[in-house]
């Protein structure tokens, strides 16, 4: 294929219809220009202009240039409220962003095509309105191998009940700095959570159902909170990957684990190992008594002779055993899982993110041109 001849003909094919477009725009005259229109079927709808770029009508919805810049079906009606609530979260995440930084729709696009094709009831165009039941049957969020939100999938969650039981063990490896992320649909918040939850009212129906259009806001929302969630003792983000990336190297060589539990207690004691020792239930302990805890932990941990507690005492040998039936169930989940599915899957949302880069640069080449000749034509 010569690319040099295969760049002419698209610039070419750009160029007619640029100089098309603005042919009939200059070829319209008001005096010869009378459309047949019935004045009495003209319905006036009133839009309002938005600090996003794009407007909206008077309940708040954007108007279908919004859809199509983040390519979503024309039947899904995004409320400018929950895109303010989600550009707060970004905001959050760097203090040099402003809203004009902010590349809303490129955000919609990634997490909707992670959506619809890990979910399938999201690949259909309809918008429509799901019951608290059909929500619950669906999959519930995934895994990535690095923990990076657009990386290879590692796990499908499901069901509610898989993902309450993986996040328990994560609990239990949390203070260790040990966890596997996860990104949560948000599904339990629109089950269980949706008459106080502000984001899903504008989604709602006379009888509590919830558009998907609405799911797919309270899921990239809800994942944005969760990322921003303050943490006492470690960054949540830094510790969201890392956490992540070294756990799953453990998984696939289960001594690195062993060894990992020994350098955490090799000069000081961890908190973790300070937990256990103090009969903590890290599944029962809120933040706030950890809080506490991590306190008293800081200035207790310096007094103790971890190498001769470590060699000697049987608390440490019953903390480690725990710790690696923790392991081992962890394990045995994310074991459970079609290899080749996830792959295909991870395919599709690759493809899906690039196709949509390759259409936006496309625009905005268009643009360029139409822009260009209309200075000159004017």
């Amino acid at each position: 294929m010569n690319i040099n001849s295969s760049y002419t003909n698209n610039t070419n094919n750009i160029l007619t219809s640029a100089l098309s477009y603005i042919q009939n725009k200059t070829e319209v005259k008001e005096d010869n220009f009378q459309p047949q229109i019935n004045k009495e079927s003209i319905i006036f709808t009133q839009s309002y202009g938005s600090e996003f770029g794009f407007r909206t009508d008077s309940e708040g919805f954007f108007e279908q240039d919004f859809n199509m810049q983040a390519g979503l079906p024309f039947s899904y009606k995004i409320n400018i409220k929950s895109i303010e609530n989600i550009a707060k979260e970004l905001l959050k995440q760097d203090e040099d962003l402003s809203i004009k930084k902010l590349d809303i729709t490129g955000l919609v696009n990634t997490y909707f095509n992670a959506l619809k094709s890990i979910e399938k009831e999201f690949s259909t165009q309809a918008n429509e309105y799901l019951s608290r039941s059909e929500i619950s049957r669906l999959n519930q969020g995934f895994s990535t191998e690095s923990g990076e939100f657009s990386d290879e999938l590692m796990k499908i969650y499901e069901s509610m009940k898989e993902m309450k039981e993986l996040r328990s063990l994560n609990k239990n490896l949390n203070t260790l700095n040990l966890g596997i992320k996860i990104f949560d649909f948000g599904f339990e918040d629109a089950i269980y959570n949706n008459s106080n939850n502000e984001l899903l009212k504008p989604y709602m129906n006379e009888n509590g159902d919830i558009s998907k259009s609405g799911l797919l806001m309270n899921f990239i929302h809800s994942n944005l909170s969760t990322e921003n969630e303050a943490n006492f003792f470690i960054e949540p983000i830094k510790l969201g990957l890392d956490s992540h990336k070294n756990l799953r190297k453990m998984l696939e060589k289960e001594s690195l684990f062993q060894a990992y539990i020994k350098d955490q207690n090799s000069s000081n004691m961890s908190f973790d190992l300070y937990l256990y020792v103090n009969g903590v239930n890290k599944q029962n302990t809120s933040k706030q008594k950890l809080e506490n805890l991590y306190s008293q932990y800081l200035s207790k941990q310096r007094d103790v002779n971890i190498k001769d507690f470590v060699n000697s005492s049987s608390i440490f040998s019953l903390y480690t055993q725990l710790l690696n039936e923790d392991f081992s169930s962890l394990k045995n989940s994310l074991a459970n899982t079609d290899k080749e599915s996830l792959q295909s899957i991870s395919a599709d949302i690759k493809g899906l993110n690039e196709a949509f880069l390759r259409q936006r640069e496309k625009q905005a080449n268009f643009n360029r041109v139409i822009k260009s000749y209309l200075s000159i034509m004017q």
